[in-house]
């Protein structure tokens, strides 16, 4: 198989009625993927298989669905994100002078390539520098309990203030 789809995240509108819903990525088994509700105040819930909900689909190309169990169906002011989270190690042992495992030999490069997406998908989520930023460290210097209490000003809208101006 192939990994044709750099899809590895899904999000809807729940309604209080609405307990299934589709994910459009491959997984390989049921616990590859993360359940996620967001609520009207932008706290995030992360929940759990078979206590909240099944899966259908593991393996198959094209996905397949989430369905919440009782007392569990997403509400009209949550978001319901579904997200690959396949596990980050690697199972396939190869056996010297055993005949090439083709299949599971493709299936370990699947993984990787998911892995690969999963990791992008957080990565377009971050605060980046630009491509041409010569800045030799974007680490915190200072401690936490120095930094607690505070928060990070982003200087991005004084500038287009002050451009716009």
């Amino acid at each position: 198989m192939t990994i044709s789809s750099t899809t590895v995240k899904n999000s809807y509108s729940g309604n209080g009625t609405l307990d299934t819903f589709n994910y459009t990525f491959k997984i390989f088994a049921n616990a590859d993927i993360q359940v996620i509700i967001r609520d009207a105040t932008g706290t995030e819930t992360v929940k759990n298989l078979t206590t909240h909900y099944t899966v259908t689909g593991a393996g198959s190309a094209s996905g397949g669905t989430i369905v919440f169990t009782s007392g569990n169906i997403p509400t009209a002011t949550e978001t319901v994100v579904l997200r690959r989270a396949s596990p980050q190690t690697q199972s396939i042992d190869y056996i010297a002078n055993d005949a090439f495992p083709a299949e599971s030999h493709e299936e370990g490069l699947d993984r990787s390539m998911m892995a690969i997406q999963q990791l992008q998908e957080e990565v377009d989520r971050s605060i980046k520098l630009s491509r041409t930023n010569t800045m030799n460290s974007t680490e915190f210097t200072i401690g936490s309990t120095d930094r607690a209490g505070k928060i990070l000003v982003l200087i991005l809208m004084v500038n287009w203030l002050y451009h716009k101006n």
